[in-house]
């Protein structure tokens, strides 16, 4: 990323190349003071008795000077250091006008196009020799006159230069400020709109995990369920069961893409999923699994409705893996304590572990229960469980009944404590899907089936 420069980097001026006008500016000031100083416009010069020198020097004097405007813009120091005394000379000992202006560019150049150390070296000397030159004409005993010109030409040529030229160099760093804001609040807008089509792209990666995914999962079991099945009714149920699923994931795949083809900002895809459907696929697994959903989680006085719908989201992929990769005994707990509601499932694995080089299956459930989790300023575990019940599967998670965004929590909710050191490292799943069996070539029988619940949850662990 480009480093933020400070104010000190936005006045420094950067010395510009040399260009043409460097070199017809002080031709213009050459033609000007070889004009006045041939017109005859001129002073005595600060010096009495007439003892201001011959002509020729002052215009040799004045054509030096203006020979040291040409680096006036890159080197403003060269301007300074001849221009200065030399037209300073000249308003002593010559008289020459033409001396005011090259003492006026002598102070102000340095200012406007210096270094910020050299401007403030120009305004000490400018503001120091302002008092030491009426000092020394009143101790050399000239006329009250001749201080009071000192006086004048100090205001004018001096003084008005440092203003000016401190004036213009503070609206330039006014203005590299405000461009340099302008060019953060571009990059910065570029970032968040990036960030957005990044949390869009993982929203819609995980919708499409835990909606279709599930549906597919379940038109996956149920065939080969029915394909390993001797009771022709029992195998028409299960394919009947997966025909329901895919007619579910075909209808929330439209709502889906519907959501994604529309401009209303907000919109949510239209799909089902309920506790009762989750309760229904854990008992088709293990009859006597143990479900106890408390009703306060649903009450959305109780418990926000974006907490609720994340609670369902990781409800369903817990559901989907034990029902995938899992056996009885499972136990489904689901309740709100203190603020906080609390989501514990456990199903025994089906088989033995994986190696360590990892399943077929990429983890992506787990990740989004740890995403939906923390979305809502929870906290979520998937893993094994410590010894001596490592051969159980656990998902643990822990949610505020109100998000932070909705002002109703005043307090954030209590963190999850740290899990046990089994689950600490990443480990791929220790439960393996359901081993196929070889399919059944018998026909099928034509007797009604009874009506399927179709699956609402996500894929593979």
């Amino acid at each position: 990323m480009p480093t933020t420069p400070t104010s000190a980097d936005l006045e420094e001026p950067v010395p510009p190349p040399l260009e043409r006008r460097d070199a017809l500016v002080p031709a213009g000031y050459a033609a000007l003071a070889l004009v006045l100083a041939f017109s005859g416009l001129r002073n005595s010069g600060l010096l009495a008795d007439g003892r201001a020198w011959p002509l020729w020097v002052s215009v040799t004097l004045m054509l030096i000077g203006c020979v040291s405007l040409i680096w006036r813009r890159r080197r403003p120091a060269i301007t300074l250091a001849v221009a200065g005394p030399l037209g300073l000379a000249e308003i002593i000992a010559g008289g020459q006008i033409f001396a005011y202006v090259l003492l006026f560019e002598a102070v102000f150049e340095p200012v406007m196009h210096g270094s910020r150390r050299l401007a403030q070296l120009t305004t000490r000397l400018a503001i120091g020799l302002t008092p030491v030159g009426m000092l020394a004409a009143l101790l050399a005993g000239m006329p009250v006159q001749v201080i009071f010109l000192i006086a004048v030409i100090a205001a004018l040529t001096v003084m008005t230069p440092l203003l000016w030229g401190w004036e213009v160099r503070h609206h330039r760093g006014a203005r590299q400020a405000a461009e340099h804001l302008a060019g953060l609040e571009h990059e910065l807008a570029r970032t968040r709109a990036a960030h957005a089509v990044e949390t869009e792209r993982r929203s819609i990666a995980h919708d499409l995990h835990d909606v279709i995914a599930g549906h597919l999962s379940a038109v996956s079991l149920h065939t080969t369920l029915a394909s390993s099945l001797e009771d022709p009714q029992a195998r028409d149920r299960s394919l009947h069961t997966a025909r329901d699923s895919a007619h579910a994931a075909l209808r929330d795949l439209r709502s889906m893409i519907g959501v994604l083809s529309t401009e209303q900002p907000g919109a949510l895809p239209e799909v089902t999923l309920d506790w009762p459907s989750l309760s229904t696929r854990l008992r088709d697994r293990d009859p006597q699994a143990q479900v106890r959903i408390d009703p306060a989680v649903t009450d959305p006085a109780l418990v926000e409705p974006s907490v609720q719908a994340a609670l369902l989201r990781i409800g369903a992929e817990a559901v989907t893996n034990a029902v995938r990769h899992g056996r009885a005994p499972i136990r489904l707990s689901v309740e709100l304590r203190d603020e906080e509601v609390h989501l514990e499932l456990v199903n025994r694995c089906a088989a033995a572990p994986a190696p360590a080089g990892g399943t077929e299956h990429g983890g992506v459930g787990r990740g989004a229960i740890s995403h939906r989790a923390t979305a809502v300023g929870g906290a979520a575990h998937s893993g094994p469980m410590p010894p001596p019940a490592q051969e159980d599967w656990q998902v643990l998670a822990r949610l505020p009944t109100h998000t932070a965004a909705s002002g109703v929590a005043d307090a954030p909710a209590q963190p999850v404590p740290s899990p046990p050191p089994a689950w600490q490292m990443p480990q791929p799943s220790p439960c393996r899907p359901l081993p196929r069996s070889p399919p059944d070539e018998r026909p099928l029988s034509r007797r009604e089936p009874r009506a399927a619940v179709p699956d609402p949850g996500g894929g593979g662990r």
